[in-house]
């Protein structure tokens, strides 16, 4: 490098790396064109995880706002509910659905409602990262619901599943606590034994022992509500997934069956919030419901053009692998504000969980593959 002007050598050398860059890229259009075909081939995959990332953040923020979840989903439902309701509207699509299809409706309003209401409920004593990996176990709920409800096999795949998420669930669910608590009782008996030698000192430390104990207790037992009310979802999920599989079997369109879920669920948040001020009277807090609230509710509906667009142009069990980046988003996020941290035992649990969920989901797409190859096969032969 020139030692008298070195400022001008590397810009002449970056305008030489930029201009031989872009005589590589005018020398050869097909690899610009292969690179921007497969970019466009795999955009089911950006819009997917894109859609996770924003939901994310959005559930993220509920938790940094001064006012109760709930009140900010009254907003969130309302925009969504009228935007669907409107646009089914105008396609002129039966909001209320067929007399046939009456039952499997009711079952996915009440379970959609019911997963939103528990998602919601257990983020007010759980993280986020914790939530969100129980909530994934819903892949391997529905599986075991396939086999009751829609008559699926029952295989090797699922038991290997239900093992690896049951172990999941039981590393997530903070064990250390377990042996906390059984450490604590065994220091209380060996207190209790002693006690006639040294009383006094006994009573002291016993006194400071029961205070820990009832301190663990109290906060596991919010966390262990939460992990009850996560798992719940979870289930409610799965039941979901089978009432809108069956939906989409009669042909019902996705903006009536988001209208749908979305109208009882605002029904359902503004229940929820006129009951909880009967016991708490508080005013609403319009302030954030019109301004967080309200910009949820549009970027959500950004998240559902995402949502369906990915569907429509990738392979469903590539997509619920790619739900796991949902962990990984909580993790970040609360590492990068909160400085929240997670130990050793929750990232072996979470790993287990998304495991089980990707052995089924890639077997899902080896039968799914197989019976197209089957099909082409038959049509061949018909034709010949």
């Amino acid at each position: 490098m020139n030692q008298e002007y070195p400022l001008v050598e590397t810009k002449l050398n970056g305008t030489k790396s930029s201009s031989i860059i872009e005589h590589q890229l005018k020398s050869n259009p097909n690899k610009v064109k292969q690179i921007f075909n497969f970019l466009h081939k795999r955009s089911g995959i950006w819009y997917w995880i894109s859609a996770n990332f924003i939901f994310a953040c959005c559930t993220f923020v509920l938790k940094l706002i001064p006012a109760d979840m709930f009140d900010i989903m009254i907003m969130r439902f309302l925009v969504q509910t009228i935007v669907f309701g409107a646009f089914a509207m105008y396609k002129k699509y039966k909001i209320l659905g067929e007399k046939s299809q009456s039952r499997a409706i009711v079952i996915m309003t009440s379970t959609s409602s019911l997963t939103n209401l528990c998602y919601i409920s257990a983020y007010y004593f759980l993280p986020l990262s914790d939530l969100n990996t129980l909530r994934y176990t819903y892949i391997v709920w529905t599986a075991c619901l396939a086999v009751i409800f829609l008559k699926e096999k029952f295989t090797k795949f699922n038991a290997i599943s239900l093992v690896l998420t049951f172990t999941g669930l039981i590393l997530t669910a903070k064990p250390k606590y377990l042996f906390v608590r059984l450490l604590n009782l065994l220091k209380e008996t060996s207190l209790n034994e002693t006690c006639s030698l040294f009383s006094y000192s006994c009573i002291n430390l016993s006194s400071i022992n029961s205070s820990m104990i009832t301190t663990t207790e109290s906060t596991s037992n919010y966390y262990y509500l939460g992990v009850a009310l996560a798992s719940i979802c979870a289930l409610t999920k799965s039941a979901q997934f089978i009432a809108r599989k069956k939906l989409i079997s009669t042909k019902m369109p996705f903006s009536v069956m988001n209208f749908q879920f979305t109208f009882v669920a605002l029904l359902v948040s503004i229940s929820y919030s006129l009951i909880r001020r009967l016991f708490k009277p508080e005013p609403y807090p319009y302030k954030w419901m019109l301004t967080v609230g309200l910009a949820i509710g549009f970027i959500q509906l950004i998240t559902n053009t995402f949502y369906a667009k990915a569907i429509k142009r990738e392979n469903l069990q590539l997509l619920t692998i790619l739900g796991a980046l949902d962990i990984l988003y909580a993790v970040f996020l609360q590492y990068i504000f909160l400085r929240i941290t997670i130990t050793y035992l929750f990232s072996i649990g979470a790993l287990l969980i998304v495991t089980s969920a990707v052995i089924l989901s890639v077997h899902n797409m080896v039968v799914a593959a197989k019976k197209e190859k089957e099909n082409m096969q038959n049509v061949n032969n018909d034709n010949l």
